[in-house]
């Protein structure tokens, strides 16, 4: 019983992370991640280590030190329950191969434990990057006994089991016993919907009370008169409170505590099988049929007028995208989600008209330079591009045989990008407007560079792509996940235009607004012709029919 889980997680890991079609040459590639992300790494470590040490020096005197291991475990069964929910609707029900392992003779809770592989690597990837550093430095700075690090290594392995338990459990019942057959695409986009605006209400609810002084005073008064503030922190979450103390007691009361949190972690895990093997596949076979609606002849009829050919492939693709989860997920909602974070933020912000005299202090051509570097980042990240091969799957012969030249499909591909961009576009103008009150002359000059930076990281994308997509998926998350293109195309944009606005930025023979935004629309045109010409060269040697 046990060999055959262990060989269907084993199975599941390998589709997911199969290195079929790659070959060696691409681990260089995983290097220059590595050393982009780096600085990142260091200055994040490096916050982590000051705010411990700030909040250990701010509540060792009352002796409530364990408090921040209190909030911190908090915090984190509070995010990888969050991330639990997204992940398990997607993988456990949602997922293409699933449909393809219920012949087989497994049991559903073995099928349950290969699915929730791949997100334990997930939970436990954010688990390590907030939970281990914090870690280490309130050990530090308290100079803990070893014990506390042994019994902090085992909590670590341990910490996603119980939110992932009861994240796993609502979605099954959910499953199970509600009719969500005809809405298991929008469910799938609410529940990506949901975390991400979780994340933005926590930073409005922080936002509300601007008094940060009146805060920490409250605050400092409040834990002078509490000697149970742990406690009363943790209360409604019980084992939040039973793994701080299994870590701050040095007494057989910490040892308890250990026990107990294993022996709930334990319990948590069999519930988990009990209920999966209870619910599962019910729930999974209840979404096979889908919505199964009537068109009338009026609407098809109304649907089936003359339009031009690139236009046709243009709506085909943007209907893909918005129908797909998947897809609407990473190529349009997490997009937004920068420049909408962003707008939310300054509207919030009680200093939004010394941002604007901020943005007054520089000169014309200063200004265009910010506004541009930045909706270059933003734009950069857009995933819509580096997927435009990639999103047609095994269904990408089909466009060989159809009567349309490969320049056609190649240029309704970038325009589709370049219009999921404009939204994002659009976004950056509602902020500098209404916020930032940036002049229209400067506004206007921006928003023809941006546009035309649009459609170069559109096709710098598609190119990207085009060199090496990922056509053999079974789950569209795989045309996103752990794939190099995306980084490419950032550090290729950000790197080129990064070098050419810091150039402008330090000429002092270019001065004003005409002249700057004429520079930059010359080495626009120019980069935009060179990655055309690459993209032209690929297609008239027939790239295309060898993917």
């Amino acid at each position: 019983m046990m060999n055959k889980t262990w060989l269907v997680i084993k199975t599941m890991l390998k589709m997911q992370y199969s290195k079929a079609g790659k070959s060696s040459s691409q681990v260089w590639a995983f290097v220059i991640a590595a050393l982009f992300l780096l600085p990142f790494l260091g200055f994040y470590i490096m916050f982590v280590n000051n705010m411990i040490g700030a909040l250990y020096e701010l509540l060792q005197p009352f002796g409530q030190e364990s408090l921040i291991l209190g909030i911190l475990f908090l915090i984190l069964h509070i995010l990888l329950f969050f991330i639990s929910i997204a992940t398990v609707v997607s993988a456990f029900y949602f997922a293409e191969d699933i449909q393809s392992f219920i012949p087989f003779p497994l049991q559903p809770f073995q099928l349950l434990l290969g699915k929730a592989a791949n997100p334990f690597l997930y939970l436990y990837l954010t688990a390590g990057a907030v939970f281990l550093p914090a870690f280490y430095f309130y050990g530090s700075v308290s100079e803990a006994s070893i014990l506390y690090y042994l019994f902090g290594v085992i909590l670590f392995l341990l910490l996603p089991v119980i939110p992932f338990t009861i994240a796993s459990i609502l979605v099954m019942v959910v499953m199970r016993f509600v009719n969500i057959a005809k809405n298991k695409d929008r469910s799938k986009v609410l529940a990506g919907i949901f975390s991400l605006v979780f994340i933005i209400g926590i930073n409005v609810l922080l936002r509300l009370n601007t008094n940060s002084e009146a805060i920490t005073a409250n605050f400092a008064a409040f834990i002078r008169e509490r000697d149970d503030l742990l406690q009363l922190i943790t209360f409604f979450y019980p084992p939040a409170f039973v793994s701080t103390l299994a870590l701050t007691e040095s007494t057989w009361l910490g040892v308890l505590s250990f026990a107990a949190l294993i022996g709930i972690s334990i319990g948590a895990f069999l519930l988990f099988i009990w209920m999966g093997q209870l619910l599962y596949l019910k729930g999974v076979l209840g979404i096979g049929t889908g919505n199964t609606k009537k068109i009338s002849q009026k609407k098809v009829r109304k649907q089936m007028t003359m339009r031009p050919v690139w236009l046709s492939y243009i709506l085909k693709e943007l209907r893909i995208i918005f129908r797909t989860p998947t897809f609407l997920m990473q190529c349009v909602i997490q997009g937004l989600f920068g420049p909408v974070f962003i707008l939310i933020i300054l509207m919030l912000d009680s200093s939004n008209d010394s941002l604007a005299g901020f943005m007054r202090m520089f000169s014309e051509k200063e200004n265009l330079l910010l506004l541009f570097i930045a909706v270059v980042f933003i734009l950069a990240t857009n995933a819509t591009s580096i997927s435009s091969i990639s999103r047609e799957g095994k269904n990408w012969e089909a466009n060989l045989f159809l009567p349309l030249h490969p320049r056609q499909i190649f240029f309704s591909k970038i325009a589709t990008a370049w219009t999921i961009n404009v939204i994002t576009i659009v976004l950056f103008l509602v902020v500098f407007i209404m916020i930032l009150q940036i002049p229209a002359i400067i506004i206007l000059h921006w928003l023809i560079l941006s546009l035309i930076t649009s459609w170069f990281t559109s096709t710098l994308g598609t190119y990207l792509d085009f060199l090496a997509p990922k056509l053999n998926w079974t789950d569209e998350q795989e045309v996103f996940k752990a794939r190099m293109t995306g980084l490419f195309s950032l550090l290729y944009t950000v790197g080129i235009f990064g070098v050419m606005v810091l150039i402008i930025w330090n000429m002092d023979s270019i001065q004003g607004l005409w002249m700057t935004s004429l520079i930059l629309l010359i080495c626009l045109v120019i980069i935009v012709s060179i990655v055309h010409k690459l993209l032209q060269r690929k297609i008239n040697a027939n790239a295309q029919q060898r993917l």
